[in-house]
């Protein structure tokens, strides 16, 4: 019997995840302006402590996957 051909396809998958930080904002912003603030400087957010992740959201990038060579 032939065995079974294959290749290997890396692939790029796309996922959720969830961590709880903290960041020093001006003293005179509402909650909700400290929010706005915040969302405006994600990019600066450290990461602290675990990243947990959340199933369901796996997406794969097709245009960041190829094949081995």
């Amino acid at each position: 019997m032939e065995e079974a051909k294959t290749r290997t396809l890396n692939l790029t998958v796309k996922c959720r995840a969830s961590y709880s930080s903290r960041i020093e904002v001006p003293a005179d912003l509402t909650l909700n302006e400290a929010i706005e603030y915040a969302r405006q400087r994600l990019d600066e957010v450290p990461i602290r402590g675990c990243v947990k992740y959340i199933p369901g959201y796996d997406a794969l990038d097709i245009d960041n996957c190829d094949f081995s060579e």
